[in-house]
């Protein structure tokens, strides 16, 4: 299967689409950029904003606020003026690291990967946010963490560490929010193949973005490689279901970690692509920032 170009962009670093099923929107990034963007895949048009700062993933909330990861943690953002306010902080112990992917599971719960700037090892993490903004480290040891993304079926996450080539696998408890101890669950680190963004379909499939091989990989819940999306770019970052049936497959792409060479070769690198691989999946959830009041 070949997938299609949705929108020419030539962002540095497109990553992080998010499917708004409210808007019917895409939003997306471009990190290294420091660009937010929001696309209607039905007109065409991509507005987007230069928010002067590296920016990992765009986070819809329950409230209504549009929340952005970024180096220090996570900003509120406007999209009418542009402007960002300081809103919870993540590793301001470690200033040489930044927010990376973020994602929210069904529940409301918020996940952000970090990764360090200078690619050392074992200095990424993953961290869950909850709607009182209590921040939770859940794993470490990580470099460049994507993902994370859901089977609740199978009451499993998947997480990327993608300069070690591997996605792993835990168990996981979506009420208590609480995993188990990771597990290899792909290992592309003999092709020197790198796992990026991810998702999973209704089906419980994991479909996963891996650069250096220009495609998108599909794996059953128990790794066996099902399908290739071939993309005519060497570095596709994330991916996202949605459309207005969820069937379409959103794909982002960079050309920041290519040669210059390879970059006047790959004119389509940094633009967005879509596919219709014949799965469904769920529109991005929403996190949770409001406290509901009991009684």
């Amino acid at each position: 299967m070949r997938a299609e170009l949705a929108l020419y962009a030539r962002a540095e670093h497109a990553e992080g689409p998010s499917w708004d099923r409210q808007s019917a929107r895409l939003w997306w990034v471009d990190i290294t950029g420091q660009r937010v963007h929001c696309f209607d895949p039905v007109s065409g048009a991509d507005c987007s904003w230069n928010v002067g700062r590296d920016t990992g993933a765009v986070i819809l909330t329950t409230s209504g606020a549009v929340l952005l990861a970024v180096p220090n943690g996570l900003v509120k953002f406007d999209p009418v003026t542009g402007t960002v306010g300081e809103l919870i902080a993540v590793e301001a112990e470690l200033p040489g690291n930044r927010l990376n992917d973020a994602k929210v599971d069904s529940t409301g719960r918020l996940w952000v990967g970090t990764m360090p700037y200078d690619k050392r090892p074992g200095v990424g993490g993953l961290y869950s946010i909850d709607s009182k903004r209590e921040v939770v480290s859940q794993m470490r040891d990580l470099t460049i963490v994507n993902g994370p993304a859901f089977d609740d079926a199978l009451s499993r996450l998947y997480v990327a560490d993608t300069s070690a080539g591997l996605v792993y696998a835990a168990d996981f408890d979506l009420h208590s929010g609480t995993i188990g101890a990771r597990r290899v669950f792909v290992d592309l680190s003999g092709a020197g193949y790198w796992p990026d963004g991810m998702t999973v379909d209704n089906e419980g499939r994991l479909w996963v973005a891996v650069g250096c091989d220009s495609s998108v990989h599909c794996y059953s819940p128990d790794a066996a490689l099902l399908e290739r999306i071939e993309l005519p770019v060497s570095n596709p970052t994330s991916v996202c279901f949605g459309g207005e049936q969820g069937s379409t497959l959103f794909i982002t792409t960079s050309w920041y970690d290519i040669s210059h060479a390879a970059r006047l070769e790959q004119p389509l690198a940094g633009s967005i692509f879509t596919a219709q691989p014949g799965a469904v999946g769920a529109p991005a959830y929403r996190y949770a920032d409001q406290v509901k009041a009991r009684g």
